[in-house]
């Protein structure tokens, strides 16, 4: 199902709906909420309104809030970042809602993470960045870890320590996903250090996410040694380094 990502998103796109008739509110609902069991649909054209398309699974419009399917809510997640800054507004307050929720489901808060995260590049809302903080510190484990991914892919210092503790202790899937939250802080001493000892880790899947949160720093001499002696010792990631280093990993 990741292969028809692209083909989704792509899928989004249409002509220019002027503002003046365009309820934000309302395309703000249909990607967190769907349009509801009422509404059938044949594909994700027949869940829009305005700009806004929720996933059609089964017949039925689903949003971000509404859906079990992790796939689902990744592009959700990424329709909501695409929004217009008007639409993203409006997600906000429902958004913070569903946190403060005591009723809402571990997997709903964890949606509305996501989905904060994904409209704090646009909005700057201190609202925003203070309930992540606050769920980063929270006793349940699996929100605290996505709080402090998403703040980390927002560049907020406050859990750069907790990530780094993450890269190197954490589950396999733990320590690849903290090396993507540090990409965004890869000018940092420390964080550049601990990403290229991650290029040594045991899983391939976090060597190449460390890879690749490294890349923008390819011509550092370290870091451009380090990548080379990746290449040397694991062939599958030599096109990559090769594509960063032309010639370095030969």
């Amino acid at each position: 199902m990741l292969l028809l990502l692209p083909a989704l998103l792509a899928g989004c796109a249409q002509g220019p709906i002027p503002a003046a008739h365009r309820d934000f509110a309302l395309e703000a609902d249909t990607l967190l909420h769907g349009l509801g069991p009422g509404k059938t649909c044949r594909n994700d054209r027949d869940c829009q309104e305005g700009q806004a398309r929720a996933v059609c699974t089964l017949g039925t419009c689903f949003g971000l809030l509404t859906t079990d399917e992790r796939v689902t809510r990744a592009l959700l997640v990424e329709r909501l970042g695409l929004a217009e800054r008007q639409v993203q507004t409006a997600a906000i307050k429902p958004l913070l809602a569903v946190l403060g929720n005591d009723m809402a489901t571990t997997g709903q808060r964890i949606a509305a993470i996501d989905g904060l995260a994904a409209v704090q590049g646009k909005s700057g809302n201190a609202e925003v960045l203070d309930a992540l903080r606050l769920l980063a510190a929270a006793k349940e484990e699996s929100l605290a870890v996505t709080a402090r991914l998403a703040l980390g892919r927002l560049s907020d210092p406050a859990v750069r320590r907790e990530l780094l503790e993450d890269l190197t202790r954490g589950t396999e899937l733990l320590r690849a996903e903290a090396a993507r939250a540090l990409a965004p802080a890869v000018q940092d001493a420390t964080v550049r250090a601990a990403l290229m000892a991650a290029l040594a880790d045991g899983s391939p899947v976090v060597q190449l996410a460390a890879l690749r949160a490294l890349s923008p720093l390819a011509q550092d001499r370290a870091v451009s040694g380090k990548l080379g002696e990746l290449a040397a010792r694991t062939p599958a990631f030599r096109y990559e380094v090769e594509q960063l280093l032309p010639g370095g990993a030969k």
